[in-house]
């Protein structure tokens, strides 16, 4: 059986990259301030271990061409590697990801933990008709190339895994680093195919494996991808981590803490290289919505096409009890803060500076913002080469369902033939060639053994 409907929609919404985009990757984030008391969880934030030659040779090798970066689309450069050096002043170097020391994300149905594809559960993903076991999540403390703390820093590594078995390994390892004194925020996100890397238990899909490190520049940019054309902020809109039932049943061992920390609505946030993004989100003077925490409507958006009720969650100590304020919220999002009486956009903090209210002239202004309505500042849609629509052409052919079939359609001629997008349509088209030769050949053992018994063969 073809299992391609769970992707169809996460394909539409989440091509912000995810799973991920995932997922890449903000929906609203339940909580506090994140925690600055590092130390004190020493124990529970895994660190980079490094000796001092090994140190020295990370340092001069991430520092190699520092100056120099060769730039891609969008403010970024076209590698992975040279991403990490753009950052590296804000967020020091990317963790080493180890899948096997990650902390597995829970599933529950009805209280009890449960593996393997459902279609029914406690906390779903919210990303498509069904949510897999398996992923993994986990916290590191920034360190500098030479194995220095920043206390300031917190990278969250993101295992997605996207296969209902074992045999084929769909999904995404992406990780989000976040300095919550300037608000610098760096994406990074793994193509489809990870499969030379990660593995996935049988009984439980638990993903496993260790991703390429920045010390095998070439094989970390064969696991790792730049945004590029993709603005991560279209579902991470709010502040660089999504949060909800699903990453909060992840907790820090030993604590109820999630592995994701929240982030409350004075938290700063730009993004290193997406300096021509849409960084908006509404506000209303008095709002209650607002109170804890900055409210991206574009995210809700995407969960609420899950089927989620923000009223049904929201606020967690009263759910319901803000209806009129998230109304509020959704009419200044569709209609335009003009709509609303005391609605207003606002870019958020950033680099020691205030969040800020923008009007009609900002000049960032992206669709993804404006539901249902065209805007002039939208960027162009990638221009696809003639090579590479035949490969879309010859891809779409090997999909069998016709509901992922068209959504791949409706994405590319909405958004461009986006490398994410590309990325995705070729690993499912493998994994589907891989089935259809799995039951041919087991097709054709029955139809051989049929015949060695004296079965007619109809």
């Amino acid at each position: 059986m073809k299992r391609l409907h769970v992707y169809a929609i996460p394909l539409l919404v989440v091509l912000v990259v995810s799973l991920a985009a995932t997922m890449r990757l903000l929906e609203v984030p339940v909580g506090n301030s994140m925690a600055t008391d590092t130390s004190a969880r020493s124990d529970v934030v895994q660190r980079s271990k490094v000796s001092p030659a090994e140190a020295a040779a990370i340092s001069q090798k991430v520092s190699d061409s520092q100056h120099n970066p060769v730039r891609g689309t969008g403010g970024f450069p076209e590698t992975a590697f040279e991403y990490a050096q753009m950052c590296e002043a804000e967020l020091g170097v990317p963790p080493r990801v180890n899948l096997d020391q990650s902390i597995e994300i829970p599933l529950y149905v009805n209280g009890v933990r449960t593996y393997g594809e459902l279609f029914t559960c406690d906390n779903p993903t919210l990303l498509g008709k069904s949510s897999v076991s398996g992923s993994t999540l986990q916290r590191y403390e920034g360190k500098t190339a030479a194995g220095q703390p920043l206390p300031d820093v917190v990278w969250v590594a993101f295992g997605r895994n996207s296969s209902s078995s074992h045999k084929h390994v769909v999904g995404s390892v992406q990780m989000i680093g976040y300095n919550k004194k300037t608000g610098a925020t760096g994406f990074f996100e793994s193509g489809d195919r990870i499969g030379p890397w990660v593995t996935l238990d049988e009984k439980t899909l638990r993903m496993r494996g260790k991703m390429p490190w920045i010390d095998e520049p070439d094989e970390f940019n064969k696991a790792f991808v730049t945004p590029g054309d993709t603005q991560c902020v279209q579902c991470h809109q709010s502040d660089p981590f999504i949060t909800n039932s699903f990453i909060n049943a992840a907790k820090l061992p030993g604590t109820d803490e999630s592995v994701v920390p929240a982030l409350d609505a004075d938290s700063p946030y730009f993004v290193i290289g997406g300096e021509n993004w849409d960084m908006r989100t509404i506000h209303i003077a008095g709002n209650a919505c607002l109170e804890c925490h900055r409210v991206g409507m574009a995210t809700i958006d995407l969960f609420t096409r899950s089927a989620w009720d923000p009223n049904g969650h929201m606020p967690p100590h009263d759910p319901g009890s803000l209806v009129e304020d998230y109304l509020a919220l959704s009419v200044a999002w569709q209609r335009g803060p003009e709509a609303v009486e005391g609605a207003e956009w606002i870019i958020p903090p950033a680099r020691g500076q205030s969040r800020q209210v923008v009007g009609e002239d900002y000049p960032y202004q992206a669709a993804f913002n404006r539901p249902g309505q065209q805007t002039r500042r939208t960027g162009p849609q990638m221009v696809a080469s003639k090579a590479r629509q035949e490969e879309v052409a010859r891809l779409l052919k090997r999909i069998p369902d016709l509901g992922t079939r068209r959504a791949f359609e409706k994405w590319f001629q909405e958004n461009g033939v986006t490398e994410e997008a590309l990325e995705k349509l070729r690993s499912l088209s493998e994994s589907d060639a891989k089935d259809d030769a799995s039951s041919g050949q087991e097709a054709a053992e029955s139809h051989s053994k049929k015949e060695r018994t004296g079965q007619e063969v109809k």
